[in-house]
């Protein structure tokens, strides 16, 4: 008889975590399948991930899946709605489920697993919920809750004997007691906090991928990820700037001046301005020059500006005068 093989929806959080050391417990083979949102830069390497050495410190091996465009086509009609935010959270429980279900099949393995907690979330972690995250995940049987399982039917690996029902655990609620002392137990220090790591759910993140929608209609991952980065300023239906808020930045957004439709530098120390759309030379083109003005310090000797399309300089001007807060506050996103 061949050894139970699993795969654990991983995010590094410390239920995903105990999830996991949870089965190892039982000898249970584990692979661990993390998610990699649009919002994380493409060119990441996985070994800087923070799930990645938040997994090692139980040996738990790691997959990685980037969410692309399948996912990001959930992004922008979630069938089951949006949370407080642009948070997709049922529909993109569904989505990891589907992929790590699609994973199982090809290495194998006997059933998924997740962190989930009956009852810690008011909407994706309800009983009622999870079994229909379950069904439309196409996973029926094979989805195993280990930290709650003994408060749910049991799943096949169980009644088969695969996974040991009695070595499972039965937390219910929001709260992290138990949590915390299984965490002592197994000596995990390392892990994120519950939903930390998730920009749908932050509010400004959500104003400018709401505007991206709403602007855009054909979007990809790099489109998600600048929105990561800089200042974000709507100057008019058709034209949106990024600002670089540091050194560090402007290096990111340079990377992909490629897909701006122009790209402007200065020879004074400022900012590097990734500009979308057709600007106008006599409407928008003055407003993005004077916010270039007001983050950036133009002096006599030092004050010109380089518009450039597709690395190459179109035009050279001189630096306007800054834009006053009150009008550039009303760009914003």
């Amino acid at each position: 008889m061949k050894n139970t093989r699993g795969v654990v929806l991983f995010s590094g959080g410390l239920d995903s975590l105990l999830a996991a050391k949870v089965l190892q417990e039982q000898g249970i083979d584990l692979i661990g399948f993390h998610c990699i949102l649009p919002f994380f830069p493409p060119d990441i390497n996985t070994e800087e991930l923070t799930a990645t050495r938040q997994a090692k410190q139980i040996g738990l091996k790691l997959h990685h899946y980037f969410c692309k465009a399948d996912y990001i086509g959930i992004l922008k009609d979630p069938p089951h709605g949006y949370g407080s935010h642009m948070n997709p959270c049922i529909d993109c429980k569904i989505f990891f489920i589907k992929k790590a279900a699609e994973f199982m099949e090809s290495i194998g393995a006997d059933f998924v697993a997740t962190g989930e907690v009956v009852g810690q979330r008011p909407m994706s972690q309800q009983k009622n919920t999870m079994r229909h995250i379950e069904k439309e995940s196409g996973l029926e049987g094979k989805l195993l809750r280990p930290l709650s399982a003994k408060l749910l039917s049991p799943t096949i690996p169980e009644l088969e004997g695969k996974v040991d029902r009695a070595k499972l655990l039965s937390i219910s609620g929001r709260g992290r007691k138990q949590q915390m002392e299984l965490a002592a137990k197994y000596n995990i220090t390392d892990y994120s906090s519950p939903a930390g790591g998730c920009l749908f759910t932050d509010k400004f993140f959500a104003s400018r991928l709401r505007d991206l929608l709403d602007f855009k209609s054909d979007i990809d991952q790099i489109d998600i990820y600048l929105l990561s980065i800089g200042r974000h300023y709507r100057i008019s239906n058709k034209v949106k700037v990024i600002i670089s808020k540091n050194e560090l930045e402007g290096i990111e957004l340079s990377k992909y001046r490629d897909r701006a439709d122009l790209f402007i530098e200065a020879d004074f120390k400022g900012p590097v301005i990734f500009v979308s759309g057709e600007v106008d030379d006599h409407k928008e083109l003055p407003i993005i020059l004077k916010i270039m003005s007001r983050y950036g310090k133009p002096d006599e000797l030092n004050k010109k500006v380089y518009i450039k399309k597709n690395n190459s300089v179109i035009k050279e001007i001189e630096a306007f005068e800054p834009i006053e807060d009150f009008a550039l506050s009303v760009m914003r996103i």
